[in-house]
């Protein structure tokens, strides 16, 4: 029986499926990732090795290549780059909520992932913040980034409503859902915006 033109599997078949799977299901189970796939689940293991852990730091690598940067444009303050690189990143994230909670229970090691990373701080660098702060004013960042990707993911109303008209929480629910446009995103430019306006009394 002759082979087929192409093969029926690859790493990158493997980790779009399983991207796909988190998005449907919420969850990674290799096993039934194989059965999508119409492979035994040891076939997988010939194209990721390391298994659920590389399939997990092969997603974060698809979402990285597509959407986090690691170039500055000419002239482009530290918070402009900041801020368009918080963007991009949580946009990525925000497409597919479900991967946010994986991909904080390991060690980032995905090369196209340490790339951007290695690109913001430098840019921090470069705008002041010395190696002590560094570390954390990148955490920090990375924090509000994805809480604000898992936030996208949430109901259209967070709060329910008491009903209570003394209730500041009701009133404040009310006039936010009469706004137009995606309340995630307002609330990540708000906290985006706050954020970088102390960071820049860190840097001084």
């Amino acid at each position: 029986m002759a082979r087929p033109a192409k093969p029926l599997l690859s790493r990158e078949a493997i980790l779009h499926a399983a991207l796909a799977q988190l998005d449907a299901t919420g969850t990674l189970a290799l096993p039934a990732l194989a059965r999508e796939l119409g492979v035994s689940t040891s076939s997988l293991y010939h194209h990721v090795k390391g298994g659920r852990e590389e399939v997990i730091e092969g997603i974060r690598g698809l979402l990285s290549v597509s959407a986090m940067l690691s170039d500055r444009r000419p002239g482009e303050t530290w918070r402009d780059f900041t801020a368009r690189w918080a963007t991009s990143y949580r946009a990525a994230y925000a497409a597919h909520p479900a991967v946010v909670p994986l991909m904080t229970a390991q060690t980032v090691a995905h090369p196209a992932t340490l790339a951007s990373y290695e690109t913001l701080a430098q840019v921090l660098h470069d705008a002041g913040f010395g190696d002590q702060d560094l570390l954390h004013v990148m955490t920090v960042l990375d924090s509000f980034i994805l809480g604000s990707a898992l936030d996208a993911g949430a109901p259209v109303e967070v709060w329910a409503d008491s009903g209570d008209p003394d209730s500041a929480l009701s009133r404040a629910r009310g006039a936010t859902l009469a706004q137009p446009g995606d309340r995630s995103e307002r609330a990540f430019r708000l906290g985006l915006e706050s954020l970088l306006a102390g960071l820049e009394d860190l840097r001084r």
